[in-house]
């Protein structure tokens, strides 16, 4: 199961869970098999992202992911209230982990340089 854009939505997708207004409205239920339609409508009652079956999109790197540098960033509000060891443990490795994917995607050779 992958959750995705609606913008990256494609015919044919099937949704693995219901796609559903800000109010719990079922829009789409689980196991419709999406088509161009489908995609409009929930994009015209501002559905911005549906859960769909497999994995049928490759996110890594596109500009609707956050980076790491913003996910970074991002530990410090997510943990604002917390004052208790074992989570401020968890925050630094979080960011941690994801100074250190951020180095390795810097330092990935680009395509056909080698």
């Amino acid at each position: 199961m992958q959750k995705i854009p609606i913008n990256l939505a494609k015919p044919g997708m099937v949704l693995e869970k219901p796609a559903t207004s800000e109010t719990g409205q079922v829009l789409l239920a689980a196991g419709v098999s999406l088509t161009e339609n489908h995609i409009r409508i929930l994009a015209n009652k501002g559905i911005k992202s549906i859960v769909v079956k497999g994995n049928p999109l490759d996110l890594e790197g596109l500009a609707s992911a956050p980076s790491f540098e913003k996910r970074i960033k991002r530990m410090d509000y997510l943990f604002r209230h917390q004052d208790d060891p074992f989570m401020l443990k968890l925050k630094n490795f979080l960011q941690e982990y994801f100074q250190h994917k951020a180095l390795a995607e810097m330092q990935t050779p680009e395509e056909g340089s080698e």
